[in-house]
């Protein structure tokens, strides 16, 4: 099944890679010094889908293949959505990879992005 919005799949994927990954050295004033940084890579996987109030689900054909990647990327906003909640607008990056949610965060983000991979490559 392909997509047609192949491009958002790809920002969608690149947030994920970025919420899995090691958190970096910061900054001085506590920021993920990388391009897509923390700030963007939720944006790309939560507030540009709109998949802290719209289930994923509805995105299948759109932006993801199937149910599958769905559950997954629900997995992984719902726990982005409780840090946020939890550490408020003005947090500072450090302050997310601080939060003892952040290992799952990574985990289930590494989970969606390899799926998603793995279903562009069939």
């Amino acid at each position: 099944m392909t997509v047609e919005w192949p491009d958002r799949r790809a920002d969608v994927i690149n947030g994920l890679d970025t919420l899995a990954s090691t958190p970096p050295a910061l900054h001085a004033d506590q920021r993920d010094p990388r391009w897509p940084d923390l700030k963007n890579a939720i944006h790309w996987v939560v507030d540009d889908t709109w998949w802290d109030h719209q289930d994923p689900a509805d995105y299948v054909g759109l932006i993801l293949h199937d149910e599958d990647e769905a559950a997954a990327l629900r997995a992984v906003v719902e726990l982005v959505v409780r840090v946020s909640d939890r550490q408020g607008p003005s947090a500072t990056d450090a302050m997310w990879f601080a939060d003892p949610d952040w290992s799952e965060v990574r985990q289930r983000a590494l989970f969606a992005s390899r799926l998603m991979r793995d279903n562009d490559a069939r």
